[in-house]
């Protein structure tokens, strides 16, 4: 069973984070949720809702993951951009060759200001992938040879945790969650 870390920081955009969790829920994944804080388990995500995780980022020190998902949400990003537990544990990932996702935000603000895009192609929400050297501005981008996935914004969490649900599971899995779901796109 594949096994994928989702960040939850003070902030995170809520679609973003509970779309891509859900998803690769369904699709068999194990997802452990994370508290993006210095101790403790709930946050509170960009529009208010709290959220209780499963562990803190300091109890994933050491764990292997086959996908770490950052969501986006501008303070979200920038809580996320700003733990050094996390950000380690995204160069192990990097540095393994395993799978990253990162959506809106946090393509630019986590993962490009880390330098783990480098010369991947990748997309995120306007204005914050500036410094993107080969951003494509498609509503969702996985670049297979450098392992990330990207997502643009809000509007396209569904396709970003499809597609980050893809990276880790054989196609006719994808296509049931996609059917189980009522996905028309």
């Amino acid at each position: 069973m594949p096994k994928a870390l989702v960040a939850y920081a003070n902030g995170s955009e809520d679609m973003e984070v509970t779309a891509v969790a859900s998803i690769l829920c369904r699709g068999g994944v194990e997802v452990v949720r994370a508290a993006i804080i210095p101790e403790g388990k709930e946050i509170v995500l960009s529009h208010g809702q709290r959220t209780l995780c499963d562990v803190n980022i300091t109890q994933c020190k050491g764990q292997q993951y086959d996908l770490i998902v950052v969501p986006g949400g501008l303070e979200g990003s920038k809580n996320c951009a700003g733990c050094p537990v996390l950000t380690e544990l995204l160069k192990e990932q990097k540095a393994a060759g395993r799978y990253i996702g990162a959506i809106c935000a946090a393509p630019g603000f986590v993962l490009e200001h880390h330098g783990l895009i480098g010369e991947a192609q990748a997309t995120g929400y306007p204005g914050c992938s500036d410094n993107i050297k080969h951003y494509t501005g498609a509503g969702t981008t996985i670049d297979t040879g450098a392992k990330i996935v990207t997502g643009k914004g809000p509007a396209f969490a569904i396709d970003f945790g499809l597609a980050c649900l893809s990276v880790l599971v054989p196609e006719a899995t994808l296509a049931q969650v996609k059917a189980g779901m009522l996905y028309q796109g």
